[in-house]
């Protein structure tokens, strides 16, 4: 057990060294959690070795064409997950997780285990309620942490959005209550929803753009 429990704080500590880990986590389907998973994977192999892990049990990953995004693509739904995790960081220099919609206690272990977690929220008020419940989740995640030292960072991301009052509003809302959120948001695009099975989009292109502005500024709150 204590031989166990070395190798375990090995991997962690090599983890820390080498990796990024980014879980994207929402209580509510519909959000594009799954396909922006895919999407930061696909950016960030063109210069990263970079793995997904699937941690739904619906397995929604399972349709990415690996070939094409250039991504392998794991999938683990066990109370274990935080071990696996720790392996693929060891091997990867990017780690995606794309976790259960809903509260879960597997869900609770691998967002302890990420350094940064995104909460997709598309621009609508039922939206947000449900984001705001993942947040709740996310500080329960962050106080027990806290204890241990290394607590992950989050915030919410606006997916599906589109130049309209409505995001206009949420992000004001977002603003006013306090609670971290990207400054990069995520338009409405066929090219995301093709991502799994095309690859990623061409490079210049909007949704490239987008993706890469997202990245960016995960990278720059994960160094603050």
């Amino acid at each position: 057990m204590a031989q166990a429990s070395q190798a375990f704080g090995r991997a962690l500590l090599l983890r820390r060294k080498r990796a990024m880990i980014v879980s994207l986590y929402s209580t509510k389907g519909g959000c594009g959690k799954s396909t922006l998973a895919v999407c930061l994977a696909a950016y960030w192999s063109q210069t990263k070795k970079t793995a997904l892990l699937d941690a739904d049990p619906q397995a929604s990953l399972s349709v990415c064409r690996q070939e094409l995004v250039n991504v392998p693509v794991f999938q683990d739904t066990s109370k274990g997950i935080g071990k696996t995790i720790a392996r693929l960081a060891a091997e990867y220099e990017r780690v995606v997780v794309d976790t259960a919609g809903y509260r879960r206690r597997k869900n609770m272990e691998a967002l302890a285990h990420s350094d940064f977690v995104l909460i997709p929220c598309k621009p609508s008020p039922f939206d947000l309620k449900e984001a705001m419940g993942a947040v709740e989740l996310l500080r329960e995640v962050v106080d027990a942490r806290e204890r241990k030292g290394s607590p992950p960072r989050y915030a919410v991301v606006l997916t599906m959005a589109q130049r309209t009052a409505v995001s206009a509003q949420i992000r004001e809302e977002l603003e006013q209550s306090g609670v971290p959120f990207m400054s990069a948001q995520i338009g409405q695009r066929v090219a995301f929803v093709e991502t799994p099975i095309v690859g990623f989009p061409p490079a210049g292109s909007v949704a490239a753009l987008e993706i890469e502005l997202l990245a960016k500024e995960l990278r720059r709150r994960v160094k603050a």
